[in-house]
């Protein structure tokens, strides 16, 4: 196999680990908030906050990948936290 696809390809799997570990340690700082919820009685579905997240998101992405893109990637965490936290 090419030498230098196989360079990248391991960039890409450490890039893949990093991204693993950091989206466990979201997961987290969730579980930690869907206990605060619990125990002050409130919604685990914040609308404001969802689409607060999804816009940032968006702003801070520079490419290559599409906003669109990003923003589904967003929203399928979104729905893992919520998932998480009891809703």
């Amino acid at each position: 196999m090419n030498s230098d696809i196989e360079i990248l390809r391991q960039k890409i799997d450490s890039i893949e680990d990093k991204l693993i570990s950091l989206l466990n340690e979201r997961a987290k700082y969730v579980l930690e908030i869907g206990r605060i919820k619990k125990e002050q009685d409130l919604p685990i579905i914040d609308s404001k906050r969802e689409e607060i997240i999804l816009n940032r998101v968006a702003e801070k992405n520079p490419g290559p990948l599409s906003n669109e893109f990003v923003t589904e990637i967003f929203q399928k965490i979104i729905e893992e936290s919520v998932r998480m936290e009891g809703g």
